[in-house]
């Protein structure tokens, strides 16, 4: 049956954590052509839909296993806290009438070259859950993001540790820098707002949104974000798991897909290794382009509604 041979792929892929998203793809790909001519029409009439996975776990012994997930600690008065930014953020957008076209949020979110994730498919009862890496999960560069209260997603800046760029093929639409430590500094926050954001066809004044790190506030900053005609709103401390749209509902669907890129990349076996057997990390060009295709899949209504969520693009009626 084919489902037998579905659990021998997730058999040989143990400890490359398989998802969800693996199984279904590979069951599509065995229909497509392992089983082609047993089951010719197979691929337009299969539906890898969750109900079928369920009921393939089910049936043979497998389960979800998760991590257990640390969130950010919240400030004793936070309702308080919130309630005041809400204030001072409507203030500003009456005081400039700025639309939502108009309100932007900035911020960096560091990716690991090994994603391992929260989930993997693995035995029922299973004590332990082993998932392969090439080494480098505490290997991390930085992925600056950046939205409009409109739905616009503007440009990701990709910072990775080095002072020369690795070669590879690219892809158009992100910006790659590089720096000793793969982090944000002022420097290139500056060339953010001028490469990013200074691009931009549009030179209408803004509000742009960011966290209280100090990269972000600097006089340097500061000078260059009025030369760009835009108004600092800082968000305070602790607040941006809850007034913060990327940080709310953006950056973990962006990880998530970017996880499952490494995962589908490992599983299929594109790594390469060394002449001692070890698994190297993927190129910092691959990383990229993961990146591209991740920030491509967020949608327009997922960046328009996380502003709402935040409160910060409601009627100011």
């Amino acid at each position: 049956m084919v489902t037998r041979d579905m659990i021998t792929v997730v058999i040989r892929n143990r400890g490359f954590g398989v998802t969800p998203s693996i199984v279904k793809s590979k069951m599509t790909e065995l229909l497509s052509y392992d089983f082609s001519e047993q089951y010719s029409n197979a691929v337009q009439e299969f539906k890898a839909s969750d109900k079928w996975f369920n009921g393939l776990i089910r049936r043979h012994e497998f389960s979800l296993r998760r991590r257990t997930k640390i969130g950010q600690k919240l400030p004793i008065d936070i309702q308080e806290k919130v309630t005041d930014f809400h204030k001072f953020v409507k203030n500003i957008r009456a005081e400039n009438n700025f639309d939502p076209s108009c309100i932007i949020n900035l911020d960096e979110t560091p990716i690991f070259f090994d994603m391992v994730g929260a989930m993997t498919v693995d035995y029922r009862g299973a004590k332990t859950v082993h998932i392969r890496t090439t080494g480098n999960d505490k290997n991390r560069f930085t992925c600056v993001l950046a939205v409009l209260g409109d739905g616009t997603k503007l440009p990701p800046m990709v910072i990775f540790k080095g002072k020369r760029l690795q070669k590879g093929d690219y892809p158009q639409g992100v910006i790659v820098r590089m720096n000793e430590d793969g982090w944000m500094t002022e420097n290139l926050m500056t060339d953010w707002l001028d490469t990013v954001w200074g691009q931009r066809r549009s030179k209408k004044r803004s509000l742009f949104i960011v966290d209280s790190f100090k990269g972000h506030l600097t006089q340097s900053v500061k000078s260059k974000c009025q030369e760009q005609n835009l108004v600092l709103a800082v968000i305070p401390g602790g607040l941006t798991s809850v007034v913060q749209p990327l940080d709310v509902s953006i950056n973990k669907p962006f990880k998530d897909r970017m996880r499952e890129k490494w995962r589908m990349w490992m599983a299929e076996g594109k790594f390469e290794t060394t002449r001692g057997g070890n698994l190297k990390k993927s190129d910092n060009s691959i990383m990229c382009h993961w990146i591209r295709e991740a920030w491509d899949d967020i949608s327009h209504e997922i960046v328009v509604n996380s502003f709402k969520t935040c409160g910060l693009s409601n009627d100011l009626n």
